[in-house]
């Protein structure tokens, strides 16, 4: 319900905007100007609509995030966009489409680790204690959660992963080799210590600098296996999907993991 109210408050914004440009815009001087930046505002507000019609959050994230919305708009389909992601578990699977399997909306490679060989190095992250932290500080953990999702899909790409899939605020990511998935590890954690975060998040004691290492903001456990998968294309969303008994054992991983750090097994 509340994403349905959200949605109208979307649609009255933008009537005001339309308005607003009609009576005292659209007879300014240079109204050839004017009717270009409506026409952009409509065809990104278009875009956006149809992202998250198929639930394709990361796509609807990106255009937000790249195109000149007049701010009671970009508020507007922010706190869709923000809803979506914390309701996303209580979501089935089948709602997130992806249109084609070439279709790289999600960070990193196209291809699936693994697919010819049947080994691959998977990797799972979760953030420690996120539902103390959402019920403690959600506006914090809003904006939180975006440096998060930053961080995780600039240190895929930049380590040739594939994006499995999303679970809440947790990744599962596949890799050619164990030394691309730990260095994503590493690389995530490095990157998280040195983001941005949110005041209200730093204020929180247990996400505070802490006196005894580096730690600040977030803290993500990452757990990494390698080993023979069973590689499956999903027709529905047209992304691959992981089984067996190496995707079992990276979770279990990422379970006994603490915030901070990454546990690898010996395999890897």
């Amino acid at each position: 319900r509340e994403v349905g109210d959200l949605i109208r408050n979307l649609l009255w914004q933008f009537a005001i905007i339309f308005l607003d440009f009609y009576f005292t815009r659209g007879f300014a001087r240079d109204v050839q100007t004017e009717h270009q930046k409506m026409r952009s505002v409509i065809s990104a507000t278009e875009r956006i609509a149809s992202a998250l019609s198929h639930f394709d959050l990361t796509e609807a994230e990106s255009i937000i995030c790249t195109s000149p919305l007049p701010p009671p708009l970009h508020a507007a389909f922010t706190d869709i966009l923000d809803n979506l992601h914390i309701y996303r578990p209580y979501l089935p699977d089948a709602l997130f489409v992806e249109f084609a399997p070439s279709k790289l909306s999600r960070s990193g490679t196209t291809a699936a680790p693994g697919s010819n060989s049947g080994r691959s190095a998977i990797v799972f992250t979760d953030i420690q204690g996120s539902t103390a932290t959402w019920e403690a500080c959600p506006e914090g953990m809003k904006e939180g959660l975006r440096v998060h999702n930053t961080v995780m899909r600039e240190c895929i790409s930049k380590h040739n992963g594939y994006e499995v899939k999303t679970i809440g605020d947790a990744f599962m990511v596949a890799f050619e080799s164990s030394s691309d998935a730990v260095s994503f590890g590493l690389s995530v954690q490095e990157g998280l210590v040195s983001a941005v975060w949110p005041s209200a998040l730093l204020a929180l004691e247990h996400l505070a600098l802490d006196s005894d290492g580096p730690w600040c903001g977030l803290r993500v456990r990452v757990g990494v296996h390698c080993g023979d998968v069973d590689v499956q294309l999903n027709t529905l969303t047209g992304r691959y999907d992981y089984f067996g008994g190496t995707v079992n054992k990276a979770a279990r991983m990422e379970g006994v993991c603490v915030g901070g750090a990454v546990a690898v097994t010996p395999e890897a």
